[in-house]
Order: C-alpha cells, then structure tokens, then sequence
C-alpha cells in the first residue's frame, strides 16, 4: 500500500523536514528516517496524521478501508482460525 518512498516523497512534496515531522508525530526524528527507510512500520495513527500534515485527500482510502471492512463482515462465517 504506503511504502516508506511513498512516506518521504509526501513529506518532501509538502515541504517537511523530518525534524518538523518528527515534532508534529511526537516522536524523535531517527523513528521518521526509520520509517522512510522501511526499517519500522508507521502506525495506522501516525500514519493518518502523516497524511493530514502533508495534506493528501484521505477520503479515498478511508474508502478503500471501509469496502475491505465491508467484505470481511460478510465472509466473516468463511474464516477459520487456522487461516
């Protein structure tokens, strides 16, 4: 879905240093490198927050979320735990 590129090219293309990122996230700026790097995950949290800070139209994944929630509530009967 989002990759770390993904992360960095946001972030640059909103003009956002990693210090400011890491300030707004309330985290150190070495977690921002990290996740840019794809050596953490980013947090569904910060990530949407990451998002709103770089001013990307969430709407559509939010969507996107809702369909997959969507068909999961309906195949719910079809998953067994050792799936």
């Amino acid at each position: 879905m989002i990759d770390g590129d993904d992360l960095k090219a946001m972030r640059k293309n909103a003009g956002i240093s990693q210090e400011l990122m890491a300030k707004k996230l309330e985290c150190d700026r070495k977690t921002i490198s990290n996740y840019e790097q794809g050596v953490s995950d980013i947090k569904s949290k910060q990530l949407f927050r990451w998002l709103m800070l770089c001013k990307i139209d969430t709407r559509s994944l939010l969507n996107q979320i809702k369909s997959v929630g969507g068909d999961l509530s309906s195949n719910s009967s079809e998953i067994k735990d050792d799936e």
